[in-house]
C-alpha cells in the first residue's frame, strides 16, 4: 500500500491531468463542446468568487466588483 501512495505522490500532476482529460472527453461526448466550455467557465467563476470569500468575506467580493464596474477616477 505504501508503494501505491509513493507512486501517487511521485506522479501526482500526471494522474490529475489524465483524470481531467478523461473528464473533459466524457463531457464533450455527452453534452457537447460549447456546453462543456460553459460548465468550465461557471465552475471557474465560482472558484474565483469562493477564493475572494475565503480571503476577506463579502466585503472582499464587494470591493472586487466595485473596482471592476465602478467609475474610474
Amino acid at each position: 500500500m505504501n508503494e501505491f501512495f509513493a507512486f501517487c505522490r511521485l506522479y501526482k500532476w500526471r494522474i490529475i491531468s489524465v483524470c481531467f482529460g478523461i473528464l473533459f472527453a466524457i463531457l464533450i461526448f455527452t453534452i457537447g463542446f460549447w456546453r462543456t466550455l460553459l460548465l468550465f467557465a461557471i465552475v471557474g467563476a465560482a472558484y474565483f468568487i469562493g477564493t475572494l470569500l475565503d480571503e476577506g468575506g463579502r466585503a472582499r467580493v464587494k470591493e472586487f466588483f466595485c473596482g471592476l464596474f465602478g467609475k474610474n477616477e
